[in-house]
């Protein structure tokens, strides 16, 4: 017993089970944990570190870390499940974060490709995700999309809602809409701040139980009026930094590290030592006048499928 399980360790074999060839192993993760902590992300050179923390990503896929491991590894093999998460749903919070990866490894081409086929509707919400992400590279990919002959979201829609006072919210609020109708509105206006259920991008406040919380005149207030009330921990920030950039979003620190999570769940990191200056913004980042972008119908179908969203059991 003890030779033969002498040979299975020299030969690299698992005498303790059996794994398929893709699957990553105990072995694998404790490479991947040690390179981590070693801060080692290139592994472009050593072909078993490489192989390691290929099938961890690959067994990560779906699961909390699965992002932060192929950012911090460029893991190009795994660009092809990225481009597929974007296309599946690209209302997702997924989607937007597989947007920003494949910047960030350099495949524009898969993009550009996700761009040039499927329904217009994916291919419209694919080239919105990429206006979140704003770099030289993404601008041009929007350029040769033709995303700029697009009416942007906020052009004034055909018969807004036109709410000056409490009056018109409590007139509006009786009237009865269309959830199915509201969540198409949600994807269309709302999905790259929020998300409801599984639908959207986490960067404002929830909104998978807002029906439990709000009645329907709240529910109109707060679109209505963002910077009435601005949630604790969702307060705005503008960064300016030494080199000249400013950034605008939520952020959160380490004792050496800004985080700024901007609009469409893009983050970026910045040392402290770069920051010449930041301020916190008196106004919501939600912007004020987002419903004249509707039609009064579509804003009642909004609020209609926002009023839905409740607790189980309620």
């Amino acid at each position: 017993m003890k030779n033969s399980l002498a040979i299975a360790l020299v030969l690299g074999l698992n005498p303790f089970g059996v794994f398929a060839e893709d699957e990553a192993t105990p072995k694998d993760r404790l490479i991947v944990e040690t390179l981590t902590r070693l801060k080692r992300f290139d592994v472009s050179e050593n072909d078993k570190w490489k192989g390691a923390v290929e099938r961890t990503a690959r067994s990560l896929r779906g699961e909390e870390g699965y992002f932060e491991l192929v950012e911090q590894f460029t893991i190009t093999a795994e660009a092809p499940e990225l481009i597929r998460l974007v296309q599946h749903d690209p209302s997702s919070g997924e989607a937007s974060k597989a947007v920003q990866l494949l910047f960030r490894l350099d495949q524009e081409k898969l993009l550009s490709n996700a761009l040039a086929a499927g329904p217009k509707a994916n291919r419209d919400a694919v080239a919105q995700l990429i206006g979140f992400v704003q770099t030289p590279a993404a601008k041009k990919l929007l350029e040769s999309y033709g995303a700029g002959k697009h009416p942007p979201a906020s052009s004034p829609a055909v018969n807004p809602a036109i709410l000056a006072n409490t009056e018109d919210i409590e007139r509006i609020a009786k009237r009865k809409g269309n959830p199915v109708a509201g969540k198409v509105v949600f994807q269309k206006f709302c999905f790259s701040c929020h998300k409801a259920g599984e639908v959207g991008i986490d960067f404002g406040p929830g909104l998978s139980e807002i029906g439990s919380k709000l009645p329907k005149t709240e529910l109109y207030l707060a679109i209505v009026k963002p910077n009435a009330g601005i949630s604790f921990d969702y307060e705005g920030w503008t960064i300016q930094t030494k080199q000249g950039g400013i950034l605008a979003g939520i952020i959160s620190e380490s004792d050496d590290v800004l985080t700024v999570r901007m609009v469409g769940g893009v983050s970026q990191k910045i040392k402290k030592a770069d920051v010449s200056k930041r301020e916190k913004m008196p106004i919501s980042l939600m912007p004020d006048g987002l419903h004249l972008a509707m039609s009064e119908q579509e804003l009642v179908d909004l609020v209609e499928f926002l009023t839905n969203l409740k607790s189980k059991g309620k």
